[in-house]
């Protein structure tokens, strides 16, 4: 029974998380440019029986690898729904990192520092939204941040040869598969990997050929196949051109990272403060893992193109950096005034089912009108009170079963009116019957995309005499309007 009490908290935290990831996944329709198309890629894939060359409407479309789009392809497969077939395969690899990375964890820093690291990380904002969306940046994430955990033992403590040469060829598999999830981006953030193991600098050649036996056989079939249109598409434009052009469409302002981290780490973002406490134990791990969030923040923050998911890697890092703190210490010792501001955060959670709608709708987001019912008022007085009432020990794990809870309300109560006003989903139900004869006046491309895919195919412009009934336009972002078609 001693043992049973030991885990049972554990066990709590990951049942109540893993309903969260998984609760609802397609109640959604697609959202945004990105996700339509990866999964009408990987879908294409599954159709074609060609896993080589990703094809986007019958064109090449060589923007990112194909990592993604072999996870939508074996979802579709197995015969998962249109958007599940590439967002459950992302959700289940986020919920297998978080498993793995703590029982990395457990070995570098004990168990509670393990067990705070990836309860905050599980339940950040940040992660949690990525973990539930058919994108490249979740699987670029894992297995970076997999290759991280798996060089802090190298970076404080030597072992023997064969554990040092097995944990380089570990690494070199993560960095193989983080090239295929999203190109050559690993490889720059992996920039302070070259200081604090450069006592191994002998063995980087083991982790180079794991990643090669990885990534380079669909590198050279893809480059094989199609020659210097995927150089130029691939590596030259979204890669270098990423760096400095304009024509990609994402330019941000250099301090744009800033708000986006601190929105991340929501709503932990109150605690990192703790880092700056002059008792702070800073060893060789803990600068690597400050070194990996550093570096990275301030490379994507240098680069003119911008977008939040590119934050995404360096998460874990940063929440292991707090978690490492907890090593050698008991939850007991924590003070439960450090909860509070998150707890406060926590309440805020079920004011987004208020706050939603009306944004949406005006294309805005405001906290112009809240109206509460009692549910709601529920939910954000349950973190208040848990804090309160809780034993000490238990106050961190209250917080965190606080947010899934107020988490899975949120889906129930957000879900139907985000696939109404920012999905496709619905519309393209209504104007379905009129697909055959539908062109495009100029609508925005974050509804086209999604419209095309629920097609099937690409919505042709507007132009006359080509027999076309009915044409669809949108103004900024607002639902798109179908009407006839005036010749």
């Amino acid at each position: 029974m001693s043992r049973l009490h030991r885990f049972l908290p554990l066990l709590t935290l990951a049942v109540a998380l893993a309903a969260l990831y998984l609760y609802n996944l397609n109640g959604v329709g697609v959202l945004q440019t990105d996700e339509p198309r990866y999964l009408a890629i990987g879908q294409a894939m599954t159709r074609s029986g060609d896993w080589i060359t990703p094809m986007l409407w019958g064109h090449p479309w060589f923007e990112k690898p194909a990592l993604l789009y072999w996870m939508t392809g074996v979802g579709a497969e197995i015969g998962l729904g249109p958007e599940l077939a590439g967002r459950l395969p992302v959700a289940v690899l986020s919920l297998a990192f978080l498993l793995v990375g703590y029982c990395l964890f457990v070995r570098e820093f004990g168990r509670p520092a393990a067990g705070a690291t990836i309860a905050l990380l599980a339940s950040s904002a940040g992660w949690l939204a990525y973990s539930e969306l058919a994108l490249t940046d979740l699987p670029l994430a894992v297995f970076f941040s997999l290759a991280v955990f798996l060089a802090l033992p190298l970076v404080h403590e030597g072992g023997r040869n064969t554990q040092v040469n097995a944990r380089f060829l570990l690494i070199g598999v993560c960095f193989g598969l983080a090239l295929l999830a999203k190109g050559l981006v690993p490889i720059v953030l992996a920039v302070p990997f070259c200081w604090f193991l450069r006592g191994h600098w002998k063995r980087w050649w083991l982790a180079c050929l794991a990643a090669a036996i990885i990534a380079l056989p669909w590198y050279v079939a893809v480059t094989e196949r199609s020659g210097y249109p995927f150089i130029q598409e691939f590596f030259l434009k979204h890669h270098l051109q990423r760096l400095y052009s304009a024509s990609l469409q994402h330019v941000q302002p250099w301090f744009y990272y800033f708000p986006v981290l601190l929105a991340a780490l929501f709503p932990w973002t109150p605690l990192f403060v703790l880092l700056l406490r002059r008792n702070m134990v800073w060893d060789a791990r803990r600068r690597f893992l400050a070194s990996i969030v550093v570096f990275g923040f301030a490379f994507f923050s240098v680069t003119l193109n911008k977008l939040p998911g590119y934050l995404l890697p360096l998460l874990p890092s940063a929440f292991a950096v707090l978690g490492s703190q907890l090593e050698n210490r008991r939850l007991v010792e924590i003070p439960r005034w450090w909860l509070l501001p998150s707890a406060c955060l926590i309440a805020l959670v079920p004011l987004l089912v208020s706050v939603v709608p009306g944004s949406l709708a005006r294309g805005k987001f405001s906290f112009a009108a809240i109206h509460l019912n009692r549910t709601e008022a529920f939910y954000v007085l349950l973190p208040i009170a848990a804090l309160v009432l809780a034993r000490r020990s238990w106050a961190g794990l209250m917080m965190v079963l606080c947010l899934a809870t107020a988490g899975l309300y949120l889906k129930v109560e957000s879900y139907p009116v985000l696939d109404r006003l920012a999905s496709p989903r619905q519309l393209w139900n209504e104007i379905e019957s009129k697909s055959s004869g539908l062109c495009d006046t100029g609508t925005n491309r974050e509804w086209l995309y999604g419209l095309e895919f629920y097609r099937g195919s690409e919505v042709p412009p507007c132009a006359p005499k080509q027999g076309f009934r009915y044409e669809i336009h949108s103004s900024d972002h607002q639902r798109p309007v179908v009407g006839p078609f005036a010749q």
